[in-house]
């Protein structure tokens, strides 16, 4: 199959459509307080298919914990428009992320025709949530803890860091994950909730192929918000994958979980190939779910 996409490269380079390395680009964000690990099966399998993947770490990630708060939600949205501008300019790319990530890159897609750039090939979400209903199992908007989420914007200046226990030995095994654990900043997801207000507002900008991706337990990003993005973007094209798992750890982790991990980098790399091969040849775009 890697051949297959190679020459589909090669007739894009041919056509002026992609940089004479011939190879096609993909560009991943990862998630609030993480590392590209999260997205790192994805991202493996995308290479090992022809892509040149990147994955770069965002603004005051991968440090301690002064430097992660240091950084905001603006300093993440313009880190990602500055990497679109630079790799897009090289030749068609796919766009995509996991939660925090996968927001950055649905925002980016909304803003592409206005700040002048082509549209990426494809755009692959994987757990992002529009809204925060619960991040953790007692953070939610209905029953326990519901207060805390209808409160956040107060919350978020009273207190805007919160410090958290530990993931569990058991969810760590099931659903493997790299970042800040120790501590919660209140004052980040009160910055997301704000930017999802308006990213709700245009997802009618939403025009490139999407494919999105989660976890049927997910609390912090609902199948039910994935249905109702699919129902207000513009996408010529667009799948929708919520994935079974038995285990009741890690809902928020599709691309590590051990029971879907590889589901999810088979469906991803479905779908970049399919976005490859439209670009060389179109043809009749469709809508269609996925278990």
């Amino acid at each position: 199959m890697a051949d297959a996409w190679a020459e589909q490269a090669r007739s894009l380079a041919s056509a002026g459509e992609l940089p004479q390395c011939g190879r096609p680009q993909a560009l991943l964000f990862h998630g609030l307080a993480g590392t590209p690990f999260e997205i790192e099966p994805v991202a493996r399998r995308l290479e090992q298919e022809g892509f040149s993947v990147h994955t770069p770490l965002l603004p005051g990630h991968g440090s301690d914990m002064a430097a992660c708060l240091a950084t905001s939600f603006s300093d993440w949205r313009n880190f990602a428009r500055a990497q679109y501008r630079q790799l897009s300019a090289q030749g068609p790319l796919l766009l995509g992320g996991y939660s925090l990530g996968g927001i950055l890159a649905l925002e980016l897609a909304e803003h592409i025709k206005e700040q002048g750039l082509a549209l990426p090939l494809g755009l692959l979400l994987l757990a992002t949530p529009l809204r925060f209903g619960a991040w953790r199992k007692d953070w939610r908007l209905s029953g326990k803890g519901s207060w805390r989420f209808r409160f956040l914007p107060l919350l978020a200046r009273l207190c805007p860091v919160i410090a958290m226990p530990k993931r569990s030995e058991q969810s760590r095994d099931m659903a493997p994950w790299q970042g800040h654990e120790e501590f919660c900043c209140l004052r980040h997801f009160a910055q997301m909730e704000e930017a999802l207000k308006g990213i709700r507002k245009r997802l009618g900008l939403v025009q490139s192929p999407l494919c999105v991706i989660q976890l049927r337990h997910d609390a912090s990003a609902p199948p039910a918000q994935a249905a109702w993005l699919l129902a207000h973007c513009a996408s010529p094209e667009a799948q929708l994958h919520i994935l079974q798992t038995q285990s009741p750890h890690g809902g928020h982790l599709p691309a590590t979980h051990l029971e879907s991990r590889e589901r999810v980098a088979e469906i991803a790399s479905c779908f970049a190939r399919t976005c490859l091969e439209r670009k060389t040849s179109p043809s009749r775009p469709e809508r269609k779910k996925g278990s």
